[in-house]
Protein backbone atom coordinates (compact mmCIF):
# COMPACT_ATOMS: atom_id res chain seq x y z
CA UNK A 1 0.00 0.00 0.00
CA UNK A 2 2.81 1.96 0.92
CA UNK A 3 4.74 1.80 -2.41
CA UNK A 4 1.34 2.44 -4.24
CA UNK A 5 0.66 5.96 -2.66
CA UNK A 6 4.67 6.81 -3.12
CA UNK A 7 4.49 6.08 -6.58
CA UNK A 8 1.14 7.94 -6.89
CA UNK A 9 2.94 10.75 -5.41
CA UNK A 10 6.17 10.78 -7.50
CA UNK A 11 4.21 10.41 -10.29
CA UNK A 12 1.96 13.09 -9.55
CA UNK A 13 4.92 15.53 -9.12
CA UNK A 14 6.27 14.36 -12.15
CA UNK A 15 3.19 15.63 -13.48
CA UNK A 16 2.96 18.85 -12.05
CA UNK A 17 6.23 18.91 -13.15
CA UNK A 18 5.34 18.86 -16.54
CA UNK A 19 2.69 21.17 -16.33
CA UNK A 20 4.42 24.05 -15.01
CA UNK A 21 6.77 23.49 -17.33
CA UNK A 22 4.24 23.60 -20.33
CA UNK A 23 2.78 27.04 -18.98
CA UNK A 24 6.31 29.07 -18.17
CA UNK A 25 7.93 29.38 -21.46
CA UNK A 26 11.38 29.26 -21.62
CA UNK A 27 13.93 32.05 -22.84
CA UNK A 28 16.03 31.72 -25.61
CA UNK A 29 19.50 32.53 -25.27
CA UNK A 30 18.78 36.47 -27.14
CA UNK A 31 16.37 37.06 -24.48
CA UNK A 32 18.29 36.32 -21.82
CA UNK A 33 21.17 38.07 -22.79
CA UNK A 34 19.03 40.92 -23.36
CA UNK A 35 17.56 40.51 -20.23
CA UNK A 36 21.01 40.46 -18.14
CA UNK A 37 21.87 43.63 -20.42
CA UNK A 38 19.06 45.08 -18.72
CA UNK A 39 19.71 44.35 -15.11
CA UNK A 40 23.52 45.22 -15.94
CA UNK A 41 22.16 48.39 -17.24
CA UNK A 42 19.67 49.27 -14.14
CA UNK A 43 22.74 48.42 -11.90
CA UNK A 44 24.76 51.07 -13.97
CA UNK A 45 22.09 53.78 -13.35
CA UNK A 46 22.16 52.42 -10.11
CA UNK A 47 25.72 53.57 -9.36
CA UNK A 48 25.50 56.54 -11.28
CA UNK A 49 22.47 58.20 -9.11
CA UNK A 50 24.71 57.03 -5.75
CA UNK A 51 27.77 58.40 -6.20
CA UNK A 52 26.19 61.56 -7.31
CA UNK A 53 23.61 61.68 -4.83
CA UNK A 54 26.52 60.48 -1.54
CA UNK A 55 29.06 62.52 -3.59
CA UNK A 56 31.63 59.37 -3.91
CA UNK A 57 34.70 60.25 -4.96
CA UNK A 58 36.42 57.99 -7.78
CA UNK A 59 38.38 56.29 -5.23
CA UNK A 60 35.26 55.04 -3.41
CA UNK A 61 32.90 54.46 -6.03
CA UNK A 62 35.91 51.52 -7.32
CA UNK A 63 35.64 49.97 -4.02
CA UNK A 64 32.00 50.43 -3.44
CA UNK A 65 30.59 49.38 -6.76
CA UNK A 66 31.35 45.19 -5.91
CA UNK A 67 30.00 46.09 -2.65
CA UNK A 68 26.97 47.36 -3.51
CA UNK A 69 26.17 44.71 -6.51
CA UNK A 70 26.70 41.59 -3.49
CA UNK A 71 24.03 44.01 -1.50
CA UNK A 72 21.69 44.22 -4.37
CA UNK A 73 22.44 40.53 -4.85
CA UNK A 74 21.69 39.82 -1.43
CA UNK A 75 18.96 41.89 -1.22
CA UNK A 76 17.02 40.14 -4.45
CA UNK A 77 17.71 36.79 -3.16
CA UNK A 78 16.27 36.90 0.32
CA UNK A 79 13.20 39.09 -1.38
CA UNK A 80 9.63 36.87 -0.59
CA UNK A 81 8.40 36.92 -4.36
CA UNK A 82 4.47 36.38 -2.77
CA UNK A 83 4.60 39.92 -1.68
CA UNK A 84 4.83 40.83 -5.23
CA UNK A 85 0.99 41.14 -5.75
CA UNK A 86 -0.49 44.14 -6.84
CA UNK A 87 -3.50 45.79 -4.77
CA UNK A 88 -6.50 45.03 -6.96
CA UNK A 89 -5.66 41.14 -6.78
CA UNK A 90 -5.60 40.99 -3.15
CA UNK A 91 -8.41 39.03 -1.49
CA UNK A 92 -9.46 37.53 1.62
CA UNK A 93 -8.05 34.33 1.13
CA UNK A 94 -4.72 35.51 -0.14
CA UNK A 95 -4.00 38.72 2.15
CA UNK A 96 -2.88 37.43 5.14
CA UNK A 97 -0.37 35.70 2.67
CA UNK A 98 0.82 38.74 0.84
CA UNK A 99 0.93 40.82 4.19
CA UNK A 100 3.31 38.58 5.64
CA UNK A 101 5.36 37.87 2.87
CA UNK A 102 5.60 41.78 2.79
CA UNK A 103 6.50 42.20 6.49
CA UNK A 104 9.07 39.18 6.18
CA UNK A 105 10.54 41.14 3.58
CA UNK A 106 11.28 44.37 5.79
CA UNK A 107 12.44 41.99 8.28
CA UNK A 108 15.07 40.41 5.97
CA UNK A 109 16.21 43.35 3.82
CA UNK A 110 16.90 44.84 7.84
CA UNK A 111 19.11 41.64 8.42
CA UNK A 112 20.57 42.33 5.06
CA UNK A 113 21.23 45.88 5.67
CA UNK A 114 22.20 45.47 9.21
CA UNK A 115 25.21 43.06 8.26
CA UNK A 116 26.63 45.22 5.50
CA UNK A 117 26.53 48.31 7.45
CA UNK A 118 30.03 47.72 8.43
CA UNK A 119 30.98 46.73 5.45
CA UNK A 120 29.96 49.12 3.50
CA UNK A 121 31.65 51.52 6.62
CA UNK A 122 34.97 50.16 5.19
CA UNK A 123 34.69 52.31 2.25
CA UNK A 124 32.24 55.14 2.65
CA UNK A 125 31.44 57.65 5.40
CA UNK A 126 28.78 56.88 8.29
CA UNK A 127 26.71 59.42 6.90
CA UNK A 128 26.97 58.56 3.35
CA UNK A 129 25.76 55.03 4.61
CA UNK A 130 22.45 56.65 6.07
CA UNK A 131 21.66 58.18 2.69
CA UNK A 132 22.61 54.82 0.71
CA UNK A 133 20.07 53.61 2.26
CA UNK A 134 17.64 56.01 1.86
CA UNK A 135 18.42 56.68 -1.99
CA UNK A 136 18.71 52.97 -2.43
CA UNK A 137 14.91 52.57 -1.18
CA UNK A 138 13.66 55.48 -3.23
CA UNK A 139 15.73 54.47 -6.74
CA UNK A 140 13.68 51.14 -5.80
CA UNK A 141 10.89 52.86 -5.62
CA UNK A 142 10.84 54.72 -8.71
CA UNK A 143 12.39 51.52 -10.80
CA UNK A 144 9.01 49.85 -9.87
CA UNK A 145 6.92 52.93 -11.16
CA UNK A 146 9.02 52.16 -14.39
CA UNK A 147 8.83 48.93 -15.01
CA UNK A 148 4.93 49.00 -14.26
CA UNK A 149 4.73 52.08 -16.20
CA UNK A 150 6.95 49.84 -19.25
CA UNK A 151 4.63 46.75 -18.79
CA UNK A 152 1.50 48.64 -19.03
CA UNK A 153 2.27 49.89 -21.95
CA UNK A 154 3.65 46.21 -23.79
CA UNK A 155 0.43 45.03 -25.76
CA UNK A 156 -1.05 41.90 -24.27
CA UNK A 157 1.05 38.60 -24.93
CA UNK A 158 -1.77 36.49 -27.23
Amino acid sequence: MKKILVLMVVVATMFAQDVMAQQKPQMTEEQRAASKARREQMMQTRLQMLKEELKLTDEQLVKFDPIYREFRKEVQRVTNRDSRVKRENITNENALKVISARLANQVTTATVKQRYLLIFAEVIEPLQIEKLYRVDQRISREAHKIVKYANAQQPAAK
